[in-house]
């Protein structure tokens, strides 16, 4: 009896060594059991037992991709999400069970599979990138599978990759470059992005003197910037950028940046954040704190880090700069950002930003005091507030949100919305059993009198309300 309490509350592996203990003759039961209901483990164990016919393995996975090919049937959103699943599986399976074994048929599966994308975009919409995904996840499964095969030479593969990235009409081939370096090493990886610099030879050479950036330019210099992130080479993708765009507009510089910082070389990415990037400005600033911040430099990212903060007066701008203070200053740093947040534009960023400095009443006093400025639109952020408010006690407080968020639903119509607008009003109801004193607030009768007269013929709406 204490053997089986045991096994109950073993280990994977425990389990696994226990079952490797027992006859084959019932291993082989079991299997036969958990075939005969699960059509998964049937067909999983069906292709386990072609482990030594690989070409007829390799017929099977063939019929299915042949199939879906051959599908003319157009799948919906949903449908779509659920196929790309089943490509994903139909890759795993490849990888699993045929790679090891013949992985020469594998990887011509997998090319068949990437040349077949067109038709899997065209036969489904793929709003969720599922089958996006599936594609990217084949081009990953192509290179495993080449690296498995005989050594071809760097150069023939450079070739056959070259091929399926300029055929591709969708972009979901660029995995093949951007996981180039599952297949090539450092020296190929260059060859091959020499085979692309090639191309934007030739189209800077056809632009010439004319201003236009066509897209040959953009292609070649993408593809460039793929390799350029398998080799952690910021400097090619720079050097790239530059040959079409010597002076990089923000967005550029930004990308400059990200690569710089990204493979641990935050100094040469201050060269780049220079000056100012207009509608931009937040972004370079918050690029600047990243970079200050690998470098160690402890004075700089204090001052990037309250100029964000004094920029948008949020929460986490403010908790970013708090940290990166000495604990001696963070009491002063406390007290602006108090001040910052009673004079703030937004009052649910007020309100958020003096919840988070541990002064709910302020915060009540805040919404309280310009309630009709409160933004009912913004559900993601006024309904946190809200709840917030109401686990602090701050009825009043809490009220202002809800009222802003109900008026908001019913001044729009917004029907598909009205459920949540009905929750509102059911929460209204609820703390006006508890408040004694609205002072200048409306009372809740007179509240739900007045959208009633105005929002009456909303009939959808008052039908979910029971009185």
């Amino acid at each position: 009896m204490a053997k089986k309490k045991d096994l109950a509350f073993a280990t994977l592996d425990e389990r696994l060594e226990a079952l490797r203990r027992q006859p084959k003759e019932a291993l082989v039961a079991l299997l036969a059991e958990l075939a005969a209901t699960n059509s998964e483990a049937e067909a999983r164990l069906a292709r386990h037992a072609l482990a030594a016919d690989p070409a007829h393995l390799a017929a099977l996975f063939r019929t299915r991709l042949q199939t879906w090919k051959r599908s003319r049937r157009f799948l919906g959103r949903s449908g779509a999400a659920v196929f790309g699943r089943a490509l994903e599986a139909w890759l795993d399976e490849i990888e699993r069970e045929l790679v090891p074994h013949d992985p020469a048929r594998a990887h011509a599966l997998a090319e068949a599979f990437l040349r077949t994308d067109e038709r899997f975009f065209e036969q489904a919409d793929d709003s969720d990138g599922a089958i996006g995904d599936a594609i990217r996840a084949g081009c990953e499964l192509w290179l495993r599978a080449a690296k498995a095969l005989p050594n071809r030479g760097a150069t023939a593969w450079i070739e056959r990759v070259y091929a399926l990235v300029n055929a591709d009409e969708y972009g979901a081939r660029e995995a093949l470059l951007s996981h180039a370096d599952l297949l090539f090493d450092e020296a190929g990886l260059r060859a091959l992005a020499r085979r692309f610099e090639a191309d934007l030879d030739k189209a800077l050479d056809a632009r010439g003197a004319a201003e236009r950036h066509d897209h040959a330019v953009y292609k070649a210099a993408a593809a460039i910037g793929l390799i350029a992130d398998a080799l952690r080479d910021p400097d090619l993708s720079t050097r790239t950028t530059l040959r079409y765009s010597p002076n990089p507009n923000p967005l550029q510089q930004e990308h400059f940046v990200e690569r710089y910082i990204r493979y641990g070389r935050p100094g040469e990415a201050l060269a780049w954040l220079d000056g100012e990037w207009g509608f931009r400005e937040e972004g370079r600033e918050r690029l600047l704190a990243e970079a200050y911040a690998a470098l160690g430099d402890t004075a700089r990212l204090r001052a990037v880090r309250q100029t964000l903060f004094e920029r948008t007066g949020s929460v986490g701008d403010f908790e970013a700069w708090r940290e990166s203070l000495a604990p001696a200053e963070r009491a002063n740093a406390t007290e602006i950002a108090r001040q910052r947040a009673k004079a703030h534009g937004d009052l649910i960023a007020g309100a958020r930003l003096l919840l988070a400095l541990g002064d709910d009443a302020a915060a009540e006093v805040l919404l309280f005091a310009h309630h009709g400025n409160v933004q009912g639109g913004d559900y993601d952020r006024l309904v946190p507030l809200a709840q917030a408010l109401e686990r602090k006690g701050r009825l009043l407080g809490t009220i202002v949100c809800y009222r802003a968020l109900l008026v908001a639903i019913l001044t729009r119509g917004y029907a598909r919305a009205y459920g949540h607008a009905a929750e509102y009003l059911r929460a209204l109801r609820r703390l006006d059993a508890h408040v004694d004193d609205y002072g200048s607030l409306t009372p809740h009768q007179a509240f739900e009198s007045s959208i009633r007269n105005t929002h009456g013929r909303k009939v959808s709406f008052w039908n979910r309300i029971r009185v």
